[in-house]
């Protein structure tokens, strides 16, 4: 059964590749707005779900059922889809996810934070932000990835372009992004939530999200593995999303 697979921020579709070759399937993994050698430069919640429709529309006709996947900012992207348009998915697969921030002032304090991110970044050139960012916390548990995905990783973010980046944190960052948390309990589709053991925060998140799903989801903590337990842990998350595949 086909799944469009959505990145997560500074990555790009091929990030998937040993999960996709571990779980097996039809996996279609494209490069989201402001990603890649020659990125679109819109990258606003519209324009995200304008691409996301694009590659739908490539599986329509396909009478197997559809199963949307995203981590991290593409686990924002696959949810506001799913939230507006719940008749195109027979599945969500959601990793490190979160639904939003909740609260006004604070989405606006991170818009801001995100803007002087941005004005950083193409300050200082692309190499330059790229390391700054795998030494955030967040990201720093992917230097446990195996050596040769971790390599084909960081040579595909050198593709990208300073502006393209600098506009996916302006207009798709979680300050731009809508709260999301009021829809949750509205899916009515099957989900399976994956987190990585140390990253507590997130693993909140999905917690805090298979409460409000209840019966229609299952949330998978993730040994080993910190913020991108795909490819940190990947044997371990393929096994839980061949079992969630196969049980649709």
């Amino acid at each position: 059964m086909p799944i469009l697979a959505l990145h997560g921020f500074t990555g790009c579709g091929a990030d998937f590749t040993p999960l996709a070759d571990l779980c097996g399937g039809d996996w279609h993994c494209p490069d989201l707005p402001g990603h890649a050698s020659n990125p679109l430069l819109d990258c606003s919640p519209e324009s995200m779900m304008g691409c996301i429709e694009m590659q739908y529309s490539k599986l329509k006709q396909q009478s197997a059922p559809k199963i949307l996947l995203g981590y991290s900012m593409g686990a924002r992207a696959a949810l506001l889809h799913a939230s507006r348009n719940p008749k195109h998915w027979d599945a969500l697969i959601l990793i490190s996810p979160n639904p939003g921030i909740e609260d006004e002032t604070a989405r606006s304090e991170r818009r801001e934070l995100d803007a002087k991110l941005a004005k950083r970044r193409e300050r200082d050139g692309l190499v330059a932000f790229l390391n700054y960012w795998k030494e955030t916390p967040m990201i720093r548990g992917q230097k446990h990835i195996r050596s040769e995905w971790l390599e084909s990783m960081q040579q595909n973010r050198l593709k990208h372009q300073t502006l393209g980046l600098a506009n996916s944190l302006r207009h798709f960052g979680q300050g731009s992004m809508p709260n999301l948390w009021p829809d949750i309990d509205q899916l009515k589709l099957p989900t399976c939530l994956l987190t990585g053991v140390l990253d507590e925060k997130y693993t909140q998140y999905a917690k805090r999200i298979h409460q409000l799903l209840k019966s229609n989801s299952t949330h998978t903590v993730i040994d080993r593995s910190s913020h991108m337990p795909h490819l940190e842990n990947a044997e371990a998350t393929s096994n839980v999303i061949r079992t969630f595949v196969e049980n649709l």
